[in-house]
């Protein structure tokens, strides 16, 4: 019975955290962060604020 309910909440949980990632408001920032690995230090919203890194 405890094992049914848990599995019911963590199905839930997870569900919650897999619609909240599909929200279209959200794809800009998921963009930004698969892209972190190829950018060389910069990201689009401080660059333009920072001075060059020597």
């Amino acid at each position: 019975m405890l094992s049914g309910i848990l599995t019911l909440l963590l199905m839930l949980l997870f569900l919650g955290v897999w619609a909240w990632s599909w929200q279209p408001r959200h794809r800009a920032r998921f963009d930004a962060a698969a892209r972190l690995a190829l950018d060389e230090g910069e990201t689009d919203i401080d660059a333009s604020t920072r001075e060059p890194q020597s």
